[in-house]
């Protein structure tokens, strides 16, 4: 186990990072949840945070944190997820039909060349 990275991921500062980058005002943040001004920046100071309250600002604020926080860890590292894979489906289906009508466009043009 000796291989466990150990770097912390500060909740708080993402939260930060979002409150400034989308200008977000505190105190219309507490009166929306309900809460003190002071609770609001007792967050950004948390280095860990409950889901509980994760979820409730990720309401509030329609901005998914887990996502951020997902997103400062190690790419190698699973996870339960679904991948929605309808678009890559699709992309695939359009290269098929790109490659079918070149085809067939290079077949007209021979035929008008002639």
């Amino acid at each position: 186990m000796s291989d466990i990275i150990t770097n912390e991921i500060h909740v708080g500062a993402t939260i930060r990072k979002y409150f400034v980058d989308f200008k977000i005002y505190k105190s219309a943040l507490a009166r929306t949840l309900g809460v003190n001004d002071s609770v609001i920046l007792a967050y950004e100071k948390r280095v860990s945070i409950t889901t509980a309250t994760l979820v409730n600002l990720s309401h509030a604020l329609k901005h998914n944190f887990f996502a951020d926080i997902a997103a400062q860890l190690p790419k190698t590292y699973s996870n339960s997820v679904l991948i929605d894979n309808s678009t890559i489906e699709k992309i695939a289906q359009l290269e098929q039909e790109i490659i079918i009508l070149k085809a067939e466009k290079e077949i007209l043009l021979q035929a008008f060349r002639k």
